[in-house]
């Protein structure tokens, strides 16, 4: 399996998707109707980098989402990579694997971006991007450096504190980093996804 189909499935497992041990090794996605054309497209890009039939949607009517799973072989690699203890872990030697394209993949899943607007002109006076990784202390600094040794992007963390007491992080970046964090990725947003980074010369 070559590099780019490499990263790209990681990408699919570090967002939203899900790798299932239960009978061999399953990715599993889902996501609501809204958001059907996405699932859709994720369908596509896996009968691609796998050279395979597009992976069935089944729809959740009661929950009104759609899912789809798909076996191979090579998730069984990703899964000893990934998980430790049934939770996903990022290390530096996974990180380096991610191209801007899977980094895209994964930041339509878990990212945001937010325009703040002057209240007296309705110029925008900033930007804000919050990566929502949901990972431990050594993971989120791991995902921190490999931005910043890689791309030369700053993200910093924020703490967050479940019903539960347990402490995860997620990240942030302003205007200036999230330009740049704009310009690696925005080849690779699909159309509908837009909105997830800054318009080219803002």
């Amino acid at each position: 399996m070559d590099k780019r189909k490499k990263s790209l499935l990681i990408g699919l497992v570090l967002g939203d998707g899900h790798l299932n041990p239960r009978h061999g090794v399953a990715l599993e996605i889902e996501h609501g109707h809204k958001q059907k054309f996405y699932i859709e497209y994720k369908a596509k890009l896996i009968s691609e980098l796998l050279n395979c039939q597009e992976p069935y949607l089944y729809h959740r009517v009661a929950k009104d989402t759609y899912k789809l799973s798909k076996g191979h072989k090579y998730f069984r690699v990703l899964y000893k990579w990934i998980y430790k203890n049934k939770i996903k872990h990022f290390d530096k030697r996974l990180l380096n694997y991610l191209t801007p394209e899977a980094i895209a993949l994964w930041w339509m899943d878990d990212g945001s971006h937010n325009r703040e607007y002057n209240k007296k002109t309705g110029a925008v006076r900033s930007h804000s991007f919050h990566f929502y990784t949901m990972t431990n202390a050594e993971d989120t600094q791991n995902i921190i450096d490999f931005f910043k040794e890689k791309y030369d992007i700053k993200f910093y963390p924020l703490k967050k504190t479940n019903k539960a007491g347990e402490i995860t992080y997620y990240l942030k970046c302003r205007t200036r980093e999230g330009r740049k964090f704009s310009n690696l990725i925005r080849p690779y947003i699909i159309p509908g996804f837009e909105y997830k980074i800054m318009n080219p010369g803002e």
